[in-house]
């Protein structure tokens, strides 16, 4: 009989042998069966416990392996970012009060060198750094200052281009108290961005303005002229005799030869004055500030010097240039007008025997 079973009867006095037999059978099964149930829910409370263990220790060591993992990125990151940001703080006096180590990396000064000097003791005569006092005083009242470019010496003297995000630290009481900040080291950025801007502005064979740059400029050009009344002219010079050149020595000669044409004209131009090739033997010369006379000299000038024999690679050359002469605003107020009279004018002299000028 099931022990339990026994301990009941017990309690209630019964006599086993005056109890029905069958409902004894009956409640004995039902003990047994609950021994079962109970025996089947630790078993299973077990092994849930065991298996609860097994998985707390795998996500354990998932997720310690994951925050290796992650340290592991983190301190890479930090390795290769050291190479290309600093922190920075500078007080109202502008002077340096903190540096991160990773200042070195990118300028060649270690951080006891430069904190407490001024943050702006490196700076290059570069324009993009005319403004840094202004936006460093604006920081100080309270104002936002957008991402902006420096530029300052490395301490082996080279150029550092380096992009500085600031912005204002406060105190409890909410007074400004330093300028912090992080600088990027865009050098190399910056260099190949001026490089690709030179080679969409510049002629590729003679490095002075091309079509695109001269349409842009121009443009400038005719706006101020408008805004201050003031007049300019437009040489359009295209060589003749070019093309036997090209045909009889080769276009390296030829190449050469434009080089030097090109070098001969800014001989006989202020800098100030804007010089393109728009085409393979065109240029264009655009002088302001000048009358007509002087205008008239310049292009006699040009004429003259081109007249000159060239030397290229033991070969003796003659040629000699066509120019069309068009002013602001007489002969077009915008640059599609100008350069079709000046163009115009260029082909009168060059179907009247070449080798001149003319005004429209």
């Amino acid at each position: 009989m099931h022990k339990l079973l026994k301990r009941q009867l017990k309690k209630t006095g019964a006599n086993v042998d005056n109890v029905d037999k069958d409902f004894l059978a009956l409640v004995e099964q039902a003990y047994q069966d609950a021994d079962d149930d109970r025996k089947l829910l630790e078993h299973s409370l077990e092994v849930s416990s065991l298996e609860m263990q097994e998985l707390y220790h795998k996500l354990a060591k998932q997720a310690q392996e994951q925050l290796k993992l992650s340290e592991d990125k983190y301190n890479a990151l930090t390795y290769e970012l050291r190479n290309h940001y600093y922190f920075y703080s500078f007080n109202k006096s502008f002077l340096l009060t903190y540096l991160s180590d990773s200042v070195y990396n990118i300028t060649g000064y270690s951080k006891e060198e430069l904190i407490g000097t001024p943050f702006t003791q490196h700076l290059t005569s570069h324009p993009m750094n005319a403004n840094l006092n202004e936006l460093a005083t604006k920081l100080f009242s309270g104002e936002k200052v957008a991402p902006h470019i420096i530029n300052i010496s490395h301490k082996d003297g080279s150029d550092l281009f380096l992009e500085l995000s600031s912005f204002g630290v406060y105190d409890d009481n909410k007074h400004l108290t330093n300028v912090s900040g992080i600088a990027r080291d865009i050098t190399q950025e910056y260099i190949a961005q001026q490089k690709l801007h030179h080679l969409s502005n510049h002629d590729a064979l003679t490095g002075i303005s091309n079509r695109h740059s001269l349409y842009n400029q121009l443009e400038y050009i005719i706006v101020d002229s408008k805004r201050n009344k003031k007049n300019f002219s437009l040489l359009f010079i295209d060589l003749d005799g070019f093309k036997a050149v090209n045909d009889t020595y080769g276009h390296k000669t030829g190449d050469i030869l434009l080089q030097q044409v090109t070098q001969r004209i800014q001989k006989q131009i202020r800098q100030s004055d804007l010089l393109a090739r728009i085409g393979g033997d065109e240029f264009i010369v655009v002088l302001t500030d000048i009358d007509k006379e002087f205008i008239s000299k310049i292009s006699q000038e040009i004429l003259q010097n081109l007249e000159k024999t060239f030397l290229i690679q033991e070969n003796t050359l003659n040629i000699s240039a066509s120019i069309g002469i068009a002013t602001y605003p007489k002969d077009g107020e915008n640059t599609d007008a100008l350069l079709n009279n000046a163009d115009k004018a260029m082909y009168t002299i060059k179907n009247s025997g070449k080798n001149n000028f003319i005004h429209c």
